[in-house]
């Protein structure tokens, strides 16, 4: 728990009530008329607001002796009556009363509400009342610490208000940060039925952006998908020509052993060759013309063979549609595009 020294709660009571008391004034006062208007009677009258001073004493005196929870009873009310911006200044004396009670996600609260208010008042370049810079550090320390405790939720802004709910929180302008116990939350945008409930786990020590859904810019349509038509064969054409071409050698075979038979025929119907020769022309022309038969069926085999190879390679084939992926690649010599399809 984060304690303070008496010292530092003096210090605290004076800076309290000097600003308290310039704000109050300011609210009531004008520049043309008093802050205390006079009565008909000449006397002035009361001030409305001196009864929000007093119960402001009131609650620094609670704190002061350690009572911070009947402080914090006494500044919520009055932050309630003032605003968060006109009340912007108690914003931090409640955080230091929360942070001593303990309750870091509230002291959280209100020291980021505080905090808001300084950067808006500096933005708009106001005068920032005296001790602001020191609170502004102190609170930015507190907020380091508690944020390494606890978790944290960041609702960002979009480009249209919306309404956000963390939990059962009041709901809230999206664009801001709340601090939450780790664990599972539930973040709705909107209400009713087109309520847009978020449920997401925080870590401790996270820090989880959540965003309107509809403010996350849409993906561009992917491109229209191309097709290539491809024909696929069983096999490669290459084996068509390869066996073609054995086919056609295998010719030479026969035609050998047919021209030995035609040789040894010519041999023996020469009127010049002797009778005794004719009988072993005659054995040896049957055994060249059986040769030369049985050869025949050499290349028979292998154009029947390349026949159904190509009977194969027309009737297995099929067409096939394959989608075209464009592609970009950007190097060092400029920008090429090409089209891949996978197979």
């Amino acid at each position: 728990m984060w304690t303070t020294t008496r010292s530092d709660r003096h210090r605290a009571c004076a800076a309290g009530l000097v600003a308290l008391s310039v704000l109050l004034a300011a609210r009531t006062a004008r520049a043309d008329e008093p802050a205390h208007a006079p009565s008909a009677d000449g006397t002035p009258a009361p001030n409305p607001l001196d009864p929000l001073r007093e119960r402001f004493r009131a609650g620094m005196d609670k704190y002061k002796a350690g009572a911070f929870a009947d402080a914090v009873v006494i500044w919520e009310s009055i932050y309630r009556e003032l605003g968060t911006d006109k009340g912007y200044r108690l914003a931090f004396d409640l955080a230091r009363a929360y942070d001593e009670l303990g309750d870091f996600i509230k002291a959280a609260d209100h020291y980021e509400s505080y905090l808001e208010q300084v950067e808006r008042r500096r933005a708009a370049t106001e005068t920032l009342e005296a001790n602001v810079e020191r609170q502004e550090e102190v609170a930015r320390d507190r907020l380091e610490k508690i944020a390494a405790l606890k978790a944290r939720i960041h609702v960002k802004a979009g480009a249209k208000p919306s309404i956000v709910q963390v939990d059962s929180a009041p709901a809230r302008v999206a664009g801001f940060t709340v601090y939450v116990e780790p664990g599972a939350h539930v973040v709705t945008f909107g209400a009713g039925k087109d309520a847009d409930v978020r449920r997401l786990t925080v870590a401790l020590g996270a820090v989880v952006d959540v965003e309107p859904r509809g403010e996350v810019p849409l993906a561009p349509p992917p491109p229209e998908t191309r097709y290539e038509t491809r024909v696929e064969h069983p096999f490669s054409p290459a084996i068509l020509w390869i066996g073609g071409g054995v086919a056609a050698l295998s010719l030479i075979l026969p035609a050998i052993t047919y021209g030995n038979a035609l040789s040894i025929k010519s041999d023996y119907d020469d009127p010049s060759t002797p009778r005794a020769d004719k009988a072993r022309l005659a054995s040896d022309y049957d055994s060249a013309r059986t040769n030369a038969y049985a050869s025949v069926v050499v290349p028979a085999v292998f154009t029947a063979a390349v026949g159904g190879l190509a009977l194969w390679y027309v009737l297995g084939t099929k067409e096939t549609r394959t989608p075209i992926t464009p592609s970009a690649n950007i190097g060092p010599t400029g920008m090429s595009l090409a089209a891949s399809a996978r197979f």
